[in-house]
């Protein structure tokens, strides 16, 4: 079997769990859920460009500044048919800042608790059990937003960690928003964070599915990225969740 043949077995072992603590050393891995990621070099660029010379792929309007690029594949897609059900049943209408605000303070009240590593939780779920984890929390905002402006992202909340966090992101105003209920009780304005915060790999909004330009695409089968946000103390005004 031809090397190439083999990159898509590779890549069904090498998805990370969205929302459990990266294990660092810990003596079990079955319980740790540790995986790596495994970004295809150039299958995602070449699906991007060929989906832009059909004209079927659009990016929503700001898209550019966030560096989006479509792309017909992500490592998550075999888990996120709840992500998938919630963008095919949004209506493209928007939302108010404060409302926006309102729902970031519903869903950071909620605890912080994992049911599936993998896979986010329905937004329903999340809110009858008023708990989740930054997956589930953040797609919960991002179908009560009804904005289909927003995009659900998976990304790194700091540059330095090895794990990754999930939040949403929102056009409000001509300028994009960072929603994170998870660690944070109101929205902060994407362009002014620092460049090792918040750091996007994969977006998925009503109008497709997209990668960053942060998003770093190698042949390597174990550029690992587990998959929680911060161990680290909670600014002032947030809560700590883990």
């Amino acid at each position: 079997m031809r090397l190439r043949d083999l990159c898509p077995l590779l890549a069904l072992f090498a998805v990370p769990a969205l929302a459990v603590q990266d294990p660092g050393n810990s003596p079990s891995a079955a319980a740790s859920f540790r995986h790596g990621v495994v970004l295809r070099d150039g299958d995602a660029d070449e699906a991007a460009d060929a989906a832009l010379a059909r004209g079927s792929a659009g990016l929503p309007p700001g898209g550019r500044d966030l560096g989006l690029q479509p792309t017909s594949s992500t490592p998550y897609d075999h888990y996120f048919g709840s992500v998938r059900s919630v963008i095919a049943s949004m209506e493209a209408h928007g939302t108010s800042m404060a409302k926006a605000c309102h729902l970031m303070k519903v869903g950071h009240s909620f605890d912080y608790k994992t049911r599936d590593p993998y896979r986010p939780d329905p937004p329903r779920l999340t809110e009858l059990e008023h708990s989740g984890d930054c997956k589930s929390k953040a797609l919960w905002l991002f179908e009560n937003l009804g904005d289909s402006s927003a995009l659900f992202v998976i990304g790194k909340g700091q540059k330095n960690l090895r794990t990754s966090h999930a939040w949403v992101y929102w056009r409000c105003d001509g300028r994009w928003w960072i929603l994170d209920c998870t660690d944070r009780i109101d929205p902060v304005a994407a362009d002014s964070v620092s460049a090792d915060r918040y750091i996007p790999y994969y977006s998925f909004g009503k109008l497709g599915t997209y990668r960053h330009a942060t998003t770093k695409v190698n042949s390597s089968p174990t550029n690992a990225v587990a998959a929680n946000s911060s161990n680290s103390a909670a600014p002032v005004g947030q809560k700590k969740t883990r």
